[in-house]
């Protein structure tokens, strides 16, 4: 409607009040009610108690006239006025009602209690209300400096507590940032320790998300991307395969050698293919009942060219009992045959290849060991080589070792990286055996 005004879409935030002052001013509030509370209830018990005297020796000294058998005469109670400091007179005693009990206070300040002395006589004792010691001029500027002592204390207590806090608050973009920025206050035993412990622990979870939600948005990226790819490649790779193939029965002397590499670079593609696929969109294995010497051997067959190419003498060591697993051919394969390509690879001058397969009937499982004579593995290497993308060769991916740890752990087996007694890098695979435990209590 014309005339009216839009509300506003923002709220005015708080006026922040600083916390050191609310702290200090409340505790010092604290401190001067509670003591002028305690100084005006011991005023109070001293008023009493001396109201309880004064009624207590003016009970002694009407007791004393009535024992005595003294004259209630003006002139006794001018006497006694002057003996006891206080105003006397005798009146007579009502006849109807009582006189009232205890120390009365009369609206000109003063305090009277009346006795009775016989029973036609009462005497009545009249004196100016004391003044209470705690009101004293001493007892108030002993009060003055407690209260400015209280002030002090109000004040180091507010700054102990909000120095340390306002330093946090400083230092919350630094703490909460990328480095490893850990404050002072984090060593200290109280609740303001704990909250820097907290924070510095939070940054931590809080950087550790964002690596594991990057890694997380890459790895999609690249699955998605590594999944086109693969299909893309697919296909001119098996007509590439399938014309070799066909040209390799009628090929001349000469070009069966060019045709061995065709076929041998055409299954290292598909290997590469099959290895991004299984990064992208990874499944569980196939399991059937096979023999891993099978496996190794066919692996070191498809391979042989490239490590001749590479000047890598390959020694195979099998034992001659079958090493029987449950597992997936192709992922096993694909497994054996990246160990073996990091091996080659790891010598770039050429050198010797070992891979071995046996079983370790104690513990019921198959084992294969891939041993290079390389320069082996880094200190850095062996705590991460298993780590997607992680690779200290020049152009490396960090995809093989990761592809191989997948796909042994998806077999329930485990995989070790170390070096060798002498030289070189040693990567050994253990994988639950079939049949072995009967084959133990056999030859027992």
């Amino acid at each position: 409607m014309r005339g009216m005004s839009a509300p506003s879409s923002t709220s005015k935030a708080p006026v922040p009040q600083p916390l050191g002052r609310r702290v200090g001013v409340t505790l010092l509030l604290f401190v001067v009610l509670g003591s002028g509370s305690l100084i005006a209830w011991l005023g109070w018990r001293e008023m009493q108690d001396s109201r309880r005297v004064f009624e207590a020796w003016t009970r002694t000294d009407a007791e004393f006239i009535r024992q005595m058998n003294l004259p209630r005469s003006p002139k006794l109670a001018r006497d006694l006025s002057r003996l006891l400091d206080v105003e006397v007179m005798f009146r007579e005693r009502p006849l109807f009602g009582e006189s009232p009990k205890g120390v009365q206070l009369q609206a000109d300040g003063r305090e009277v209690v009346v006795h009775a002395v016989d029973d036609a006589t009462e005497a009545v004792f009249t004196r100016a209300a004391p003044a209470v010691a705690l009101w004293r001029g001493s007892t108030l500027g002993g009060l003055a400096v407690f209260w400015a002592l209280s002030a002090g204390l109000a004040w180091y207590l507010s700054r102990s507590l909000v120095r340390p806090l306002q330093s946090l608050s400083g230092q919350l973009p630094a703490i909460l940032g990328p480095g490893a920025v850990v404050p002072a206050e984090a060593g200290r035993g109280d609740e303001i320790g704990a909250l820097a412990r907290a924070l510095v622990q939070a940054r931590d979870e809080l950087n550790l998300e964002r690596e594991r939600r990057a890694e997380s948005e890459r790895l999609a990226l690249l699955g998605r991307m590594a999944t086109g790819l693969a299909h893309e490649i697919k296909n001119p790779l098996a007509s590439i395969r399938l014309h070799a193939e066909l040209m390799e029965a009628g090929a001349r002397a000469e070009d069966e050698e060019a045709l061995v590499h065709i076929l041998a670079e055409s299954q290292v593609i598909e290997g590469l293919v099959n290895q991004w696929l299984f990064l992208a969109k990874p499944e569980l294995p196939q399991r059937v009942k096979l023999d891993l010497r099978a496996v190794a051997e066919g692996v070191m067959s498809a391979l042989a060219a490239q490590m001749m190419h590479a000047d890598v003498v390959a020694d195979l060591r099998l034992e001659p009992e079958a090493a029987w697993v449950m597992g997936d051919r192709q992922r096993l394969a694909q497994a054996l045959r990246n160990l073996v390509v990091n091996a080659i690879q790891a010598m770039p001058s050429g050198g010797t290849l070992m891979l071995t397969v046996g079983r370790d009937v104690e513990r019921g499982e198959v084992r294969v060991e891939v041993m290079d004579s390389g320069r082996g593995f880094s200190e850095e290497a062996l705590r991460l080589g298993t780590d997607l993308f992680f690779s200290e060769k020049e152009g490396g991916m960090g995809v093989g070792l990761n592809v191989v740890a997948e796909i042994i752990a998806a077999h329930q087996g485990t995989l070790t990286l170390q070096n060798g007694a002498g030289g070189g890098a040693c990567v050994r695979v253990s994988l639950p055996g079939t049949g072995i435990e009967n084959l133990n209590s056999g030859n027992s």
